[in-house]
């Protein structure tokens, strides 16, 4: 569950970024990612929530996404899929490569010509932005809270001690 809210909030506003870069002459969203060169210095704001977004898909420490992944990967442990957790953990190193690309050329890159258009945020989009940078923060660096109500307690009104994991096998062939 922690994962799914986690997740959830970075990608609503990762989404409501994009939905704002446009090309230069204001018509559709910006699809090829050299055209996204030069954000950082037309709308820095803009250029900071995506890149925290990305860092956050990344499962860079203090943010949300980390919690999530190493949420995951603990209960992967515990039942027994370390070389689930080896293949997600270096599926993760891949994939930050790219995410960190991506604000490079915001950050770093000077664009060709005025650079890409940004289009005013409405109060919903601003709203969601806002409301996924805020989540990505604050699940990623106080998450308990949260995940103290995810996890089962061992009795009523007890605090969660641990996750546990069930493994099922099927008896094939009826032996």
């Amino acid at each position: 569950m922690f994962y799914l809210a986690a997740y959830g909030f970075t990608t609503l506003g990762a989404f409501a970024v994009v939905t704002l870069v446009r090309t230069r002459d204001g018509g559709q969203e910006l699809g090829d990612l050299d055209r996204w060169a030069g954000l950082g210095r037309r709308s820095p704001a803009l250029a900071a929530a995506l890149g925290l977004f990305l860092l956050a898909f990344a499962g860079i420490p203090l943010t949300s996404g980390f919690i999530g992944k190493f949420a995951v990967f603990e209960a992967a442990l515990a039942a027994g899929a370390a070389p689930l957790v080896v293949v997600g953990v270096l599926s993760s190193a891949v994939t930050a490569f790219f995410y960190v690309r991506i604000i490079v050329v915001m950050f770093f890159r000077d664009p060709e010509g005025e650079g890409p258009t940004v289009a005013p945020a409405g109060v919903f989009t601003g709203g969601v932005i806002v409301l996924g940078v805020a989540a990505t923060l604050l699940l990623g660096v106080l998450p308990g809270p949260l995940l103290e109500n995810l996890l089962p307690a061992s009795e009523p009104g007890s605090q969660p001690s641990s996750v546990t994991a069930y493994q099922v096998t099927a008896d094939i062939g009826g032996e």
